[in-house]
């Protein structure tokens, strides 16, 4: 059987409420959002995706997003260029088929076209997130710090582009 090829799409207001649920769903993974603030984050966003009308998405920000969350902030203090992935999430029924390894593939592509350096994420420590630490080792980020955010432990992590 063929891999799959996913459709990507730009998140619409129709996925908006889709992608507002699985937010809220993984909300100790990404911290919760109200709907006016997953518009705003959408649409100060660099790039946003979303699969099957929300049942996964991707948003990320790049150095010239105006962005007051202190992850970014640290990337932003750190490098002059990078992207920011500010979160992603797959429902379960899209889940262990690959899709987040793709989304971040269809960023990475992004980035690159955009001749940004780095690409940039932070996984929590506490409480652990264990499969988000290997899935960023297998893709080959580097661990680059330690901080602290929204009452979380995070490590943070670097790709370089170049």
């Amino acid at each position: 059987m063929p891999p799959r090829t996913w459709n990507f799409e730009p998140i619409s207001d129709d996925d908006l409420g889709e992608v507002l649920e699985l937010n809220q769903l993984y909300q100790k993974q990404l911290s919760p959002l109200t709907m006016a603030q997953l518009r705003a984050l959408r649409d100060n966003s660099s790039y946003h995706r979303s699969v099957e009308g929300g049942k996964a998405f991707i948003i990320a920000l790049d150095d010239q997003s105006a962005h007051d969350g202190e992850n970014f902030r640290w990337f932003e203090q750190r490098y002059d260029s990078f992207v920011y992935i500010d979160r992603i999430a797959i429902g379960e029924s899209l889940q262990r088929r690959g899709l987040a390894a793709a989304l971040y593939e269809g960023l990475e592509h992004k980035a690159r076209s955009t001749d940004r350096a780095y690409l940039c994420a932070e996984v929590s420590l506490e409480p652990p997130n264990e499969a988000s630490l290997q899935f960023h080792n297998r893709l080959g980020f580097e661990r680059v710090g330690t901080g602290q955010a929204g009452g979380k432990i995070v490590q943070y992590f670097a790709k370089a582009l170049g």
